[in-house]
């Protein structure tokens, strides 16, 4: 298993129906594909978004996609740069899931930083790295309790260095050489400290934490995340040409929660694979157990 085409296969057969999918970051892009492709296998879908509008519209678009007597696909609002509005809507999806939880969390929001937007919220977080990194940690974490079997996370996988600043997670240094970007060692610190909270997030959790690289797929995140010209036609030209479209993509990350297949997939391998689904390994500074325990107790810190 591991073309698209012997994948969408296996996914024809598999009948949403009863469960529950909570899709962040799902107005655009990766996680516009996933929540249809779930609405469309009769899951009931609950998407968290920024824009309102924008949820309002995909509400649109999920509705048309649901099968007669399905449930309805929810909408809950919530700006991800910010700590207070996590709690806000954690507290929002607990109370709407009560004792029955959710099936699958799938995070998808967020994007590459930009060299220019390093500015810190009320939090002391810079816009990327509260909504990429911190938010996906803050929901996996406080939403634990509910999730009954996936916790997946898509972004970048298997990348970063051994050697790691724990002095400096919000990579204050680079920002002040002028070397915070794309291109620098943001992408290190994301995976890094997205794979040393999953390791330690599985410990405490009967949900299968995944982390998965999603290759080049025809988004305009690049775009929407204020990178150069250059950049965003380079990146539009790749997914054009070896890229795959969204609706293609949500395949994959619909295989490894609501396909027993996927999931049994993930029990053999380890919870870290490409858009192939060929197995990576962690980060080599989140497999270190020192580092890695004082990148969860700051998180812990912040998340309090």
């Amino acid at each position: 298993m591991g073309s698209s085409q012997s994948i969408s296969a296996s996914n024809a057969s598999v009948n949403a129906r009863g469960s529950i999918v909570i899709v962040v970051g799902a107005s655009q892009g990766i996680g516009r594909g996933v929540a249809a492709r779930f609405a469309q296998a009769g899951a009931e879908v609950w998407i968290v978004v920024r824009n309102a509008q924008r949820g309002n519209d995909q509400l649109k678009e999920l509705r048309s996609l649901v099968p007669s007597s399905s449930p309805q696909p929810r909408l809950f609002v919530a700006d991800l740069n910010i700590v207070a509005d996590l709690r806000r809507v954690v507290e929002e999806i607990s109370t709407a899931a009560g004792d029955r939880g959710v099936d699958y969390l799938i995070q998808t929001q967020g994007g590459p930083p930009n060299a220019y937007d390093v500015a810190p919220n009320q939090d002391g977080f810079d816009s990327h790295f509260a909504v990429q990194v911190f938010s996906r940690v803050f929901l996996a974490y406080h939403l634990r309790d509910l999730v009954k079997h996936s916790s997946m996370a898509i972004m970048a996988a298997g990348e970063g260095k051994k050697p790691f600043n724990v002095d400096d997670i919000t990579l204050e240094g680079s920002k002040a050489r002028g070397e915070y970007g794309m291109f620098g060692e943001s992408t290190s610190r994301d995976v890094t400290v997205i794979d040393s909270a999953w390791i330690e997030l599985a410990k405490i959790s009967t949900a299968q934490f995944t982390h998965l690289f999603p290759g080049i797929v025809r988004t305009a995140v690049l775009a929407n995340s204020g990178q150069s010209s250059i950049v965003v036609w380079i990146h539009w030209l790749a997914g054009f040409v070896i890229g795959q479209t969204v609706e293609s993509y949500a395949e994959i990350p619909f295989y490894l929660t609501a396909n027993p297949e996927g999931r049994k997939l993930i029990e053999r391998e380890g919870g870290w694979l490409n858009e192939n689904l060929k197995k990576l390994a962690p980060s080599p500074a989140s497999e270190d157990v020192a580092t890695r325990k004082i990148i969860w107790s700051w998180l812990q810190n912040k998340m309090k």
